[in-house]
């Protein structure tokens, strides 16, 4: 297996017990990299490119001697097995093969020396088009998105209309604004939705579907535990594997605290008293419930954006005897905390946490508890966010998609010392077996599609809201310094950024169908 340079380092730091790192220690050098012990990797690879083979019933002769683009030179993050210097061949929109030292002929070769080369990221939760046009969000956050070096992002539609009226639409809007790819999950908030998920599956292809434990007051209803295990027999229906979305709250608990909060506060509260509003008890009372009844019916769960002490830990018991339950929590809440903030602008329901649930997070993801990261992206201006107004009556959401990668880098890597390999199997193998996209997505295995990224652990850059891609005039990293930038997005085998300039000719995304 190849080395990890930067593991490698915090290894002997902690060894040396340093108190001063130099200055990049976490990048990959030229001259440091070892090309040695990636044997091993590259057998499995081989005969994994064996079965996939095998299972394909109807396959183009291989031409290995000529592939469209080689990114040659770089440390391949290859979730899974581990960090290793190789080449990566790409043809006809797939990896075509991964190797050390074998020479095969391009039509482009990039220089990947120095850089990390991983999959697209699959960032499996976003929202378009709650305060603009369905195909505004989509152009504005998917061009961030790859900007962030995320290739594929698993969004959620809603509304209280049937999806056969909105769908259709949203699906032709993806192929002409996306430049990203589409899992799309579809939310179900009436009795009309749920009895439709059926043929949900079977026309649209859709097998993820979102409940709200707890919902947002005028825009997304709460539903009860008997709507819930009716979507759940629903979507046995299907006779696909479906997986059902939870916002995992109380919904009692959170209005209770809510009415509490709004009377200790009053008009003049701001981000961290908002916490209040939704405490951590309301998380790990509905964690505990979802997973109960993910059990009894037999339904694989995703609960969404974890973000407490209590509900993680609570996970933590529940996960290893519960095999249908599946974690994710987000790059805010790996980030930010509510004491870095005051004011209403960056309100975010849940709220974001204090340190120490920012902790816990990261221990559960180090150790497995935590299957994905997301964003939970929810793209709004400040004129739609209006945060003169209390925080009680702004709309919670910021746009985070085009420091996803960014941030957790610089959080897990750069401040933490955990492993490159664990944090991007986080954002690209694991979100894409959770949502029946793997080996297509969330790997760089032969066979699946060519999206991946280049990072440069020695990029660092100060965020600034006027720099980024979002149609989103506000950041919740604004002034802050992060490290570890995608210097180059590829996806279906075709360059789309490099260098922070969007270099696609224009927008390639579709819906995914499972």
């Amino acid at each position: 297996m190849g080395n990890d340079i930067f593991a490698d380092y915090i290894k002997n730091l902690k060894q040396n017990n340093e108190s001063a790192r130099p200055a990049v220690p976490y990048a990959v050098g030229r001259d440091n990299v070892s090309a040695g012990g990636g044997s091993e990797t590259l057998d499995v690879l081989k005969e994994i490119s064996q079965k996939l083979t095998a299972m394909q019933t109807v396959r183009e002769p291989q031409t290995k001697d000529q592939a469209d683009l080689a990114v040659a030179g770089g440390m391949v993050v290859l979730p899974g097995h581990g960090v290793f210097k190789a080449d990566v061949y790409i043809k006809d929109g797939k990896i075509q093969s991964l190797s050390q030292g074998e020479e095969v002929r391009a039509a482009k070769t990039i220089d990947a020396s120095g850089k990390y080369v991983c999959p697209g990221l699959i960032d499996p939760h976003v929202h378009l088009g709650l305060f603009a046009p369905m195909e505004t969000d989509m152009a504005s956050e998917t061009k961030a998105a790859v900007m962030g070096g995320i290739t594929t992002t698993g969004v959620f539609f809603g509304g209280p209309a049937s999806h056969f009226s909105t769908f259709p639409e949203i699906e032709e809007q993806a192929g002409r604004y996306s430049y990203t790819d589409i899992i799309p999950h579809l939310v179900i908030g009436n009795e009309e939705q749920m009895r439709e998920i059926p043929d949900y599956a079977r026309y649209f292809g859709v097998t993820s579907f979102k409940v709200y434990m707890n919902g947002i007051p005028g825009m997304i209803p709460s539903v009860d535990d008997g709507f819930i295990l009716d979507v759940m027999e629903q979507m046995k229906r299907t006779g696909k594997q479906c997986i059902l979305c939870c916002h995992t709250e109380n919904t009692h608990i959170v209005a209770r605290a809510l009415r509490d909060a709004k009377e200790k506060y009053g008009e003049g509260a701001d981000v961290r008293d908002w916490m209040e509003s939704h405490p951590a008890m309301a998380e790990e009372e509905a964690a505990m419930r979802i997973a109960y009844l993910a059990e009894k019916s037999r339904t694989p769960v995703y609960l969404v954006h974890i973000g407490t002490k209590e509900g993680i830990e609570k996970l933590r018991q529940i996960k290893p005897f519960n095999k249908y339950v599946h974690i994710e929590t987000t790059s805010p809440y790996l980030a930010v905390t509510s004491e870095q903030f005051d004011g209403p602008l960056y309100k975010m329901e849940p709220p974001l946490r204090n340190q120490e649930d920012k902790n816990a997070l990261w221990e559960a993801l180090d150790d497995g508890v935590i299957d994905t990261i997301g964003t939970d992206n929810v793209c709004e201006s400040k004129e739609e966010k209006q945060p003169e107004r209390s925080i009680w009556d702004v709309v919670p959401g910021y746009s985070v998609v085009e420091t996803h990668l960014a941030s957790v880098l610089t959080e897990g890597v750069v401040n933490r010392g955990i492993n490159i390999e664990k944090i991007i199997s986080h954002m690209t193998k694991c979100p894409a077996e959770t949502f029946g996209v793997y080996p297509k997505k969330g790997t760089l295995l032969p066979g699946s599609d060519a999206d991946l990224v280049l990072i440069d652990m020695n990029v660092t850059r100060e965020v600034h809201a006027k720099d980024l891609h979002s149609r989103s005039d506000f950041s919740i990293f604004e002034g802050r310094r992060l490290t570890g930038w995608p210097v180059m997005t590829v996806k279906g085998g075709s360059i789309v950024m490099e260098n922070g300039m969007l270099v696609a000719d224009a927008p390639s995304g579709h819906m995914v169908k499972r």
